[in-house]
């Protein structure tokens, strides 16, 4: 399963479910709203999964 097109910009968890994660390179960060590039991105995985 991809990660939703909204999800953290660094770990990929879902706003309402991400609290306070730790990530390697990150360290510990609050949930960050991804770019418009990485949501663009990440609807077209979503899609392409979707079709296969």
């Amino acid at each position: 399963m991809t990660t939703s097109p909204n999800a953290c910009c660094y770990c990929g968890i879902e706003k309402r479910e991400h609290l306070q994660r730790w990530k390697p390179l990150v360290g510990w960060h609050q949930w960050t709203p991804p770019t418009q590039e990485q949501i663009k991105a990440r609807m077209i995985t979503r899609r392409a999964e979707k079709d296969a």
